[in-house]
């Protein structure tokens, strides 16, 4: 990965630990903590390790949106 696309990452990656702790921070709305608790667990190590999870999301978010455009 070139280090454009490293810095790309890592800035989204603290934008995106910036807005989940404004979300959470608002008194902790039961249903916004259950799908947090959610997402996290599902990038979890397990059968498959986070790197090849997130991969697979992201093909699937990119199948879903070119269905949407046509």
């Amino acid at each position: 990965m070139s280090e454009k696309n490293t810095d790309r990452l890592e800035h989204f990656r603290q934008y995106r630990e910036k807005m989940n702790a404004k979300i959470l921070g608002d008194e902790g709305h039961l249903g916004i903590n259950r799908f947090f608790n959610l997402d996290t667990k599902a990038y979890t190590d397990g059968q498959l390790d986070s790197g090849t999870k997130e991969l697979l999301g992201l093909v699937a978010s990119m199948v879903l949106r070119q269905q949407r455009l046509h």
